[in-house]
């Protein structure tokens, strides 16, 4: 953008170079009638008009000289100005990046928190845990109670890493870990055709089933 300043700088220069273009061509109509020189071996017209034309020549070169500093300067203050105007978007995506990183994180958590709800009171009550689909085949009500809490302890396993706390590493170790626990072991073998229905596909949940597959396979193989 062409600011005021930058338009009477401009304004200026061109009408200090036509005032000096004006000036030579007086200077030079002058000299040229001085009767000292109007002889024709002074040779005065030319000496009249070289004068003049390196009088100008001077003129217009410190003119330009102070001009293309002053361009200079207002070009690196330009330049500055965008590094920092770049900078301030920068810090403005990051800032909103966090944000919903963030709220995506509260969100998560918040869910988390329902699910845990939901399974303690499956956990209290043997009617209420009757409701869920997945144990209604298990005739022991203490392990009903057994699986409805190592489905919390996955789930929290599961939260810790879908929300970066935990890496794909150390989710393998805690989850590898976890599985040499004989009734977390028989709990994640006789969940699987649940599980499979409604295993996302895609993100870090279905990063962590897949984790937590692996780790059930590599104890398996050990037992």
């Amino acid at each position: 953008m062409i600011t005021r300043p930058q338009v009477v700088r401009t304004a200026t220069a061109t009408a200090v170079t036509v005032a000096a273009t004006v000036a030579a061509i007086l200077v030079t109509l002058v000299m040229v009638h001085v009767p000292g020189l109007q002889s024709n071996g002074s040779g005065n017209a030319g000496q009249a008009f070289g004068a003049a034309a390196g009088t100008a020549s001077v003129i217009v070169l410190l003119f330009a000289a102070k001009s293309f500093r002053q361009q200079a300067q207002e070009f690196r203050m330009r330049r500055e100005e965008m590094a920092a105007q770049s900078r301030e978007i920068e810090f403005q995506r990051d800032n909103t990046r966090r944000n919903c990183e963030s709220a995506e994180r509260t969100a998560e958590a918040t869910v988390r928190g329902q699910h845990f709800a939901l399974m303690q009171l499956a956990i209290q009550d043997p009617v209420l845990a009757d409701v869920w689909p997945a144990f209604q085949n298990l005739e022991s009500g203490d392990r009903k109670k057994q699986y409805h809490y190592i489905n919390l302890i996955i789930s929290f396993q599961c939260m810790a890493h879908t929300l970066n706390y935990l890496s794909d590493d150390e989710a393998f170790e805690a989850l590898s870990y976890l599985f040499t626990s004989p009734i977390i072991h028989s709990f994640w073998k006789e969940s699987q055709p649940s599980r499979s229905r409604s295993t996302p596909y895609g993100g870090k949940m279905q990063k962590f089933y897949e984790l937590a597959d692996l780790a059930f396979q590599s104890r398996q193989s050990i037992r």
